[in-house]
């Protein structure tokens, strides 16, 4: 009988015996050593997974195509017909996969009756205990800690197109050849459901909850801070009497925006007009280039052997951090409170650049052309109008060539409503509603218009950090900011009333699609944000009261002392699937949740 070949009858041969010559086959058989013949990945999980489409005496193709990928030059790597060719096997495999579905979500009925007031306060006393007991295990450096989570299963929407697709765009061989690796081990992982149970399961309700802990990668960076910056602001706002808390959670806020506009800030220019101007990056450095993210050296450097390691600095993370230097602005204007004063100028200085003007020349369709996505995965979303990910910045490389697109430039309705909301909240500084900056203005709106209308939203394919209900609860943020806009000002944006259509659509899809089935607890938070931003009615019917139910239902679940456990709260969709997320992020998001609840109900 003809046996089938496994991950490392394809690829032993040709990288860890063939000849190379080059940077790239290099990187190939470090990442195949570090990764796939790590020994409890490879005799515990991998070795025993055989392809039941490959047998072995019909190897030959894919070994020669991984000859030829550690053969590969760096011109090969930028050629965008030889990667069709060479891995069109490869592309073919994941396009035979079945995908298992994997969230399991029944129907229900509304709650019959609201959450009593002492019921929502203990979640919102969990949730600000659990902050607080975290913030203090480190007296001399305090954070919240987020986790990364590698999915060898990979993306359920990376089909051969999607593959060949990101391969043809992004610009570091590593990432690359990481890209490469992880689509084989998904293609031999996913025929063998006996083995695949044992890293993923089903689970109740939409974001994946997270788990084998002892997997995490812990980091840092200006997205998760400026985002629980905000969730901590929103609980300080909600409701008078929090002013209680200003002294333990006052310092937690400037610490947390300090490192966002101070610690992650670097310098860059825009494509066209060369304007100078900061931006908000992942992997902040000290003055010796050590990290600043809470990874070590040893982690730094893999993450670079992996592909990892140069980031460029992204329009949402720049955009949000922008949005809370002005809300912190006007916080702390309004309630009088004394306090960092480097803080404060240096909010007032990040806030000061023609915001709008650098950000439209990124726009697709706009009046540049000079930094289009590379990669067109996030689909079926029309992408006219919309800004991609990451901002221009170029890489030289030892052998002196130049990289542009380190990672593959892409398109994320999630990064554009961020964009949009920011832009809104500093309208006034920025003339955002005036000339052209209105007509960037006009056409980003029109871009999440078209994803509302068009039903595009729904697709979990149309975002590639995001789920459909972050991108929803983001919605609820933009529209609370729009609320503040003058009737003059949102008739200049809006003369349709684009952003009152986009609202119904978003209210009916938390109504029925989100809280008519069930949920788990990051899930409920995100439904009961949105419900609220989005000034739901009747706010007493039980929809939202079905929401705040599953969360003080779930208070427990989590261990190590958290009230919740930890959930996919973004995602990256390659080189495989990475989870983000972590206990006192939940609680983090239920915080606010509930602190919006408490005062809209």
């Amino acid at each position: 009988m003809t046996r089938n070949a496994n991950l490392y009858d394809l690829c032993d041969r040709p990288i860890l015996k063939g000849d190379y010559r080059t940077e790239p086959g290099r990187n190939l058989r470090f990442i195949y050593r570090t990764i796939a013949c790590h020994p409890l990945l490879k005799y515990l999980l991998l070795k025993g997974c055989r392809h039941p489409a490959i047998a072995l005496t019909k190897i030959s193709e894919y070994e020669e195509m991984m000859c030829k990928a550690m053969q590969a030059s760096f011109d090969d790597w930028q050629d965008a017909q030889w990667i069709e060719t060479t891995f069109r096997p490869l592309a073919q495999l994941l396009d035979s996969i079945e995908n298992p579905h994997w969230q399991h979500r029944e129907k229900t009925r509304w709650a019959d009756s609201e959450i009593n007031h002492s019921a929502l306060q203990n979640i919102i006393d969990n949730c600000l205990q659990d902050v607080i007991r975290v913030w203090d295990k480190d007296k001399d450096d305090p954070w919240f800690p987020v986790a990364a989570q590698v999915e060898l299963s990979g993306d359920d929407h990376m089909n051969g197109n999607n593959f060949i697709n990101v391969l043809q765009g992004l610009g570091s061989f590593e990432y690359k050849n990481i890209t490469v690796l992880f689509a084989l081990i998904r293609c031999f992982l996913m025929m063998n459901p006996g083995r695949l149970r044992f890293i993923r399961k089903t689970y109740p309700g939409i974001c994946e909850p997270m788990s084998a802990s002892f997997t995490w990668i812990w980091h840092r960076i200006a997205f998760s801070d400026v985002s629980f910056f905000e969730h901590l602001l929103v609980f300080l706002d909600s409701d008078i009497s929090r002013r209680q808390h200003y002294g333990t959670v006052v310092p937690i806020l400037e610490n947390l925006l300090r490192y966002c506009v101070c610690t992650s800030q670097e310098w860059l220019e825009t494509p066209n007009n060369h304007i100078k101007h900061p931006a908000i990056t992942c992997l902040p450095k000290d003055e010796q280039g050590r990290p600043l993210c809470r990874l070590s050296n040893d982690a730094v450097q893999k993450k670079r052997s992996l592909g990892f390691g140069d980031y460029v600095p992204d329009t949402d993370t720049t955009f949000l951090t922008l949005a809370m230097a002005r809300k912190w602005l006007d916080f702390v204007e309004k309630e009088q409170l004394t306090l960092d004063n480097a803080l404060f100028d240096a909010c007032k200085s990040l806030l000061a650049y023609p915001w709008v003007e650098i950000i439209s020349e990124y726009q697709v369709g706009g009046k540049y052309h000079s930094n289009p996505p590379t990669i067109q995965i996030t689909k079926p979303l029309d992408y006219e109008g919309a800004v991609p990910i990451w901002f221009s910045k170029t890489f030289k490389r030892a052998d002196g060539s130049i990289i542009h697109e380190m990672l593959g430039n892409e398109v994320c309705p999630g990064h554009n409503m961020d964009i949009l909301d920011s832009i809104l909240l500093n309208r006034k500084q920025w003339q955002a509603l005036e000339g052209d900056n209105l007509i960037f203005l006009q056409r980003l709106l029109d871009f999440h218009y078209q994803a509302f209308v068009s039903g595009n939203f729904r697709h979990e394919s149309a975002l590639k950090y995001y789920l459909p209900e972050m991108y929803t609860y983001y919605l609820g943020r933009m529209y609370k900011t729009f609320g503040k806009l003058s009737d003059v000002e949102k008739n200049t944006l809006d003369p349709e009333q684009k952003i009152a259509g986009m609202r119904r659509i978003a209210l009916g899809y938390c109504r029925d699609e989100l809280i008519g089935y069930s949920l788990n607890t990051f899930d409920a938070a995100l439904a009961v944000s949105a419900l609220v931003l989005l000034e739901y009615e009747p706010r007493h019917d039980g929809v939202i009261a079905t929401g705040l139910k599953v969360m003080s239902d779930a208070i427990g679940e989590g261990s190590r002392g958290h009230p919740f456990k930890a959930y996919e709260w973004n995602r990256m969709r390659h080189p495989t699937r990475i989870l983000v997320g972590s206990e006192i992020a939940t609680s983090l998001f239920v915080l606010r949740a509930c602190s919006e609840a408490a005062r809209y109900l």
